[in-house]
C-alpha cells in the first residue's frame, strides 16, 4: 500500500513540474477558439440575415420551440403547448419555411417549465432569442468563474464549446448548467440557496436524477429539503394554476420522445448516450438497455462513493455533473454543456492537488467532446461520447481513491 501511494505522489510530482498546456498557451489557444467561435457565428448570421439564404435560419433555431410555447400558453392555456398541430402553426409564424423534421419542435418539458418560458412570450421574437442567449451564456459563464480559481482557466471556460453548441441551437442548457454550477459552488455556505436552484434544474428531470442520490449520501438535509420543497411547490402551483390537463399532455409527448429513441427514429448521432451508442451498432432495445443500465449503475456507485465520505468537494462535485449525464438514455450534445461543470471542478482540484500524468490531455478532450456531432455526420454510425464521460468519471473517482488513501497513510 504505501508503495503505491509512494507511486501515485512521484507521478503527480513529475507531471506537475513541467507540461505542453502551460498558462501562455491555454490563454492563445482560449483566444483563437473565441476567434474561431466569432467567425463561424458572422459568417452564419451574414448567410442568414444578409443573404437570406434558402433553408439557413439564424443561430439558436430550437428557441423557436420555447418562445411559440409561451406564446400559445399565454393566449391559449398551458395544455396547448402539447398539441403538435397548434405548436407548429406557432413556430412557422415566427420562422417561416421551418423546415426540422416535419416542421415542428415538440415541447417536452414538464408543465413547471412554463413559469420560466412565458416572460419571453411577451417579447417579439428576434429580441426574445438575443435575451435567452445572451442571458444564458451570462449566466453559466459566471457559474464557472465562480468555480475556477484563476483567471486563465476562467478564459479557457468562456471558450468551452459546449458553449457554442447550445448558442447554436438555443436550447436551454446553459440556464440549466448555470443553475447546477451555482448551486454546486454555494452548497456548503448558503445550503438552502443551493436546494432551490436544484430544485429548478430538475424541471428537465433527468439532469437531476443523481442529485437527491448525492446530497442523502451527504446528509445535506438542508440542501435536499429545498430541493424537494422547490419542486414541490412549481409542481403544485402549476396544478392549482394551469390544471391536470397539460401533465396528462406532457405525458402522451413523454411517451411519445421515448418511443421516438426506441425506434431509432430520433437524431441518434446527437444523442452522448450509452443507449444511443448501442442503438447505433447493434440496433433492437435488450442490449442497448442491458448496457446503459450496467453503465448507469456504475454512475450511481460511484456517486455514493464520492459523497457517502469525506473527500474534497471539487471531486464529489466533478462526479456528480459526470454521472448526472451517464444516467440518462435521453439526452443531446448541447446538454453536454454541464460537461464544463465537472472540467472546472478537475481542473481547480489538479491546479491545487498537482497534476496526475495525463490529467491535463483527458480534461482537453473532454473540453473538445461537444464538437464531436458538429464536425460528423450521421453516417458515421458510432457515438464514442459515452467513452469519454466513461473516462471522466473514472478519473473522479480515482483522484477520489488516491486523495482518501494519502489521508490514511497520514493519519496511521
Amino acid at each position: 500500500m504505501a508503495t503505491l501511494q509512494a507511486a501515485a505522489r512521484r507521478i503527480r510530482d513529475d507531471a506537475s513540474r513541467s507540461h505542453w498546456l502551460d498558462a501562455s498557451r491555454l490563454r492563445l489557444y482560449s483566444c483563437v477558439a473565441l476567434a474561431c467561435y466569432a467567425l463561424y457565428f458572422g459568417i452564419w448570421l451574414f448567410r442568414a440575415c444578409v443573404l437570406k439564404v434558402p433553408g439557413v435560419f439564424a443561430p439558436g433555431g430550437d428557441f423557436v420551440v420555447f418562445w411559440s410555447t409561451a406564446k400559445l400558453a399565454l393566449s391559449s392555456g398551458a395544455a396547448a403547448p402539447y398539441d403538435l398541430g397548434a405548436l407548429r402553426h406557432v413556430e412557422l409564424s415566427a420562422v417561416p419555411g421551418l423546415a426540422i423534421g416535419d416542421g415542428v419542435l415538440p415541447w417536452l418539458y414538464p408543465p413547471m417549465s412554463l413559469w420560466f418560458v412565458l416572460p419571453f412570450g411577451l417579447l417579439p421574437y428576434g429580441l426574445a432569442t438575443f435575451v435567452f442567449l445572451v442571458g444564458g451564456v451570462a449566466w453559466f459563464a459566471w457559474a464557472l468563474c465562480r468555480t475556477l480559481p484563476w483567471r486563465d482557466a476562467r478564459l479557457a471556460a468562456v471558450a468551452f464549446p459546449g458553449i457554442v453548441v447550445v448558442l447554436a441551437t438555443g436550447q436551454n442548457s446553459l440556464w440549466l448548467a448555470g443553475c447546477a454550477g451555482l448551486a454546486l459552488t454555494c452548497l456548503r455556505s448558503r445550503p438552502l440557496l443551493a436546494g432551490v436552484l436544484l430544485g429548478v434544474v430538475a424541471m428537465k428531470p433527468q439532469l437531476a436524477l443523481m442529485v437527491p442520490v448525492a446530497l442523502l449520501c451527504a446528509r445535506a438535509w438542508r440542501a435536499l429539503g429545498a430541493m424537494v420543497f422547490t419542486t414541490l411547490v412549481l409542481t403544485v402551483a402549476s396544478l392549482l394554476v394551469f390544471g391536470s390537463e397539460p401533465f396528462a399532455a406532457f405525458l402522451r409527448n413523454a411517451a411519445m420522445a421515448r418511443e421516438s429513441v426506441e425506434q431509432g427514429s430520433a437524431l441518434m448521432a446527437r444523442m452522448p448516450t450509452v443507449f444511443a451508442s448501442m442503438k447505433l451498432i447493434s440496433g433492437g432495445l435488450l442490449l442497448p438497455y442491458a448496457i446503459h443500465g450496467l453503465v448507469a449503475a456504475a454512475a450511481l456507485a460511484s456517486v455514493v462513493y464520492a459523497w457517502s465520505r469525506p473527500c474534497s468537494f471539487a471531486l464529489r462535485a466533478a462526479v456528480l455533473v459526470v454521472a448526472g449525464l451517464l444516467v440518462p438514455a435521453y439526452l443531446y450534445d448541447y446538454d453536454l454543456v454541464f460537461l464544463g461543470l465537472a472540467i472546472a471542478w478537475l481542473g481547480a482540484h489538479g491546479h491545487r492537488a498537482g497534476w496526475l500524468r495525463g490529467e491535463r490531455e483527458l480534461l482537453v478532450l473532454l473540453w473538445l467532446m461537444p464538437l464531436w456531432s458538429r464536425v460528423t455526420g450521421p453516417e458515421i454510425g458510432f457515438q464514442p461520447l459515452p467513452l469519454g464521460l466513461m473516462l471522466a468519471l473514472a478519473l473522479g473517482v480515482w483522484r477520489i481513491r488516491l486523495e482518501r488513501m494519502d489521508k490514511a497513510s497520514f493519519n496511521a
